[in-house]
C-alpha cells in the first residue's frame, strides 16, 4: 500500500480520549524538532521494525486483540500525520510497537515520545508486556522500551538505548 494510500486508510478521526493526548505530545515534539543537523548517526546493525502480522483465527479474543491493535495503530498513525515525528508506526501480534521516527527528531526526544507511546499502550492494553522500539529513518534502531506489569513498581518500565546512542 502506498503511503498515500496509508494516510487516506488513516485519516479517520481519533475515536478516544487517549489519541487527543498522543496529539498533543507529538505536535508538542515536532514543534521543539529543529531541522537535522546530520550529527546523530551510528553504525551499529540492528533489527529491523515489528510488522503488523495476522493473528491466528482459532481464539476470538486474539482477533478482538488484533482489532483493539488496528484501532491503536490507526489512532498513532493518524496522531502522527503531517508532523514529522513519526514517519511510520507498526504493530505485532506481541503487543510489540515499532515506530521509524523522522530525521527532525532530536535524540533526547526519543525517550520523553516513547514514555508517551508506554503510556498509551498500558491504557489500551492493561496487564500485558508491551514493548515499544524507536528507529532512525534509515531503520536503525534507537531504543527499546519496555512495560512488564509484574514486575515490582518502579521497574516495570525498562529503557535500553541502542550502542551509541547518546
Amino acid at each position: 500500500m502506498s503511503i498515500t494510500n496509508q494516510k487516506r486508510f488513516m485519516s479517520a478521526t481519533i475515536q478516544r480520549g487517549g489519541g487527543a493526548f498522543v496529539l498533543t505530545m507529538i505536535a508538542m515534539i515536532a514543534a521543539n524538532c529543529g531541522g537535522g543537523t546530520g550529527t546523530e548517526t551510528r553504525t551499529t546493525p540492528t533489527t529491523q521494525p515489528p510488522v503488523v502480522t495476522q493473528p491466528p483465527t482459532t481464539a476470538p479474543q486474539t482477533n478482538r486483540g488484533a482489532t483493539q491493535q488496528e484501532a491503536f495503530l490507526a489512532r498513532i498513525k493518524n496522531a502522527a500525520s503531517g508532523n514529522n515525528v513519526i514517519r511510520d508506526a507498526r504493530m505485532n501480534g506481541d503487543n510489540e510497537l515499532g515506530v521509524v521516527l523522522s530525521e527532525n527528531v532530536k535524540l533526547r526526544q526519543v525517550r520523553p515520545l516513547m514514555q508517551t507511546l508506554i503510556k498509551e499502550m498500558r491504557d489500551e492494553f492493561p496487564n500485558r508486556v508491551l514493548t515499544v522500539r524507536a528507529y532512525a529513518p534509515n531503520g536503525k534502531e534507537l531504543a527499546v522500551m519496555r512495560h512488564d506489569p509484574s514486575a515490582p513498581q518502579g521497574r516495570d518500565t525498562t529503557f535500553t538505548p541502542a550502542p551509541g546512542f547518546n
